[in-house]
């Protein structure tokens, strides 16, 4: 008695199951065999590697004609990369790029019209470089950029280049250390985080700009040059921007007052100019910010704060730099260092009227009220703008030697 008691007895679905017939079960679950399998990834939209033409850079020029424009695309060749480089006698090997251009009245159009001279489908997703004439960008940019940013496979960290001569002509930069130029230039870009003497500016960021409605977009400048009968490129200056397009540019000195006033910089070396000779500080951290006053009367002011901590990479003074009276007037001097780049870019800006360092958008962050009324007229409001500057640097290390070397080899 106490072991039947023990027994569980069978649930009432288990008993229902049973009664159910075999035919009926094995429909049942074929179905829901069938509806697992509907419901898994399969690869409807797959594209084969053999049928893309995967494209590393991108630029576009004026065509021969009034109105039409000429997209370069620099795709991979497959079969011509290597590992590494070609064993001595070897064949010369071919190179592991191809550049192809096509001409129509917009960029779409000509995107478009690349079926007609490959046999194989523009594949965008891996496109590291766009680049626009200035001939193009003195026009209009934004028809351009609207192509590449409705387009699904565009990535939006794609970097954003003004060139001074022809787009295409960067492309064909005869390189050693790559095999692409489209990846000598992209990594060139990335490189300039160690100097803040380049805007790195993404199309992203550009459309950000763009659609801020005070902000005027920029975008760096690239430039081809000649060594030793090689054609090279260049990052050199800032490209302006108003309403999609180029209105004016900013040298070295007023893209590194930029960068300093907007928080861009962030490594940099600044070469200060003393009585006794050159010392080159290198700036190992910094940062910026802005912030807008409002006055009683209703005008607005903004107030700049830079701070900078760098080391002595090189001293040519022939004095020691690590003593107080010595730092006191090193720091003084990067100061103003600094504080000249930035004024010189403020200048600059508001002789174009182009407030690319976005203190419209801080404005419009802080005072969202106050900045409905005064929008419309901020062109105008910003030439006229005060800023007050803080700049503080810190000496943080006079660097392995605390007096200079002299003649001799001495300390």
């Amino acid at each position: 008695m106490k072991k039947n008691a023990l027994k569980a007895p069978a649930s009432k679905s288990k008993k229902e199951f049973r009664g159910v017939p075999k035919p009926v079960r094995r429909a049942a679950a074929a179905l829901l065999c069938t509806l697992m399998i509907l419901s898994l990834c399969s690869c409807w939209s797959r594209r084969e590697l053999n049928t893309l033409a995967i494209v590393l850079a991108t630029a576009v020029d004026e065509g021969k004609e009034s109105g039409e424009l000429k997209v370069t695309a620099q795709i991979v060749s497959p079969g011509e990369i290597k590992s590494g480089p070609s064993s001595s006698g070897s064949k010369a090997s071919q190179k592991a790029y191809a550049n192809i251009d096509n001409t129509d009245e917009s960029v779409i159009s000509a995107l478009g019209g690349f079926t007609h001279i490959t046999n194989r489908s523009m594949y965008f997703s891996h496109n590291r470089v766009l680049i626009f004439s200035r001939e193009v960008a003195q026009k209009d940019i934004l028809e351009g950029l609207d192509a590449f940013t409705r387009n699904f496979e565009t990535r939006m960290n794609v970097y954003l280049l003004i060139s001074k001569d022809k787009a295409a002509d960067i492309l064909n930069e005869e390189i050693e250390l790559e095999q692409m130029p489209a990846n000598h230039i992209a990594e060139m870009v990335e490189a300039q985080r160690s100097n803040s003497e380049t805007a790195i500016v993404t199309l992203l960021d550009f459309d950000i700009a763009s659609l801020s409605g005070s902000t005027a977009p920029v975008a760096p400048m690239i430039e081809m040059y000649e060594v030793n009968g090689k054609k090279k490129s260049r990052l050199e200056g800032t490209a302006v921007f108003k309403q999609g397009k180029m209105i004016g540019e900013l040298n070295v000195p007023q893209t590194r007052g930029l960068m300093w006033a907007t928080g861009k910089a962030k490594k940099a070396t600044i070469t200060i100019d003393t009585k006794d000779g050159k010392i080159d500080l290198l700036i190992i951290h910094a940062k910026g910010s802005m912030k807008p006053d409002k006055a009683e009367d209703g005008t607005f002011r903004m107030k700049l704060k830079v701070y900078a901590e760098g080391n002595i990479e090189s001293n040519e003074t022939g004095k020691d730099m690590s003593s107080v009276e010595n730092a006191e007037m090193l720091k003084k001097q990067a100061e103003d260092y600094i504080r000249a780049d930035i004024e010189s870019a403020l200048k600059h800006a508001k002789t174009l009227s182009a407030d690319v360092f976005g203190f419209g958008e801080a404005i419009h962050r802080d005072y969202p009220k106050d900045w409905e009324k005064i929008k419309e007229s901020w062109d105008s409001k910003f030439r006229g703008l005060m800023t007050e500057m803080e700049i503080d640097v810190k000496i943080a290390s006079s660097g392995g030697l605390g007096k200079p070397v002299v003649q001799g080899g001495a300390e």
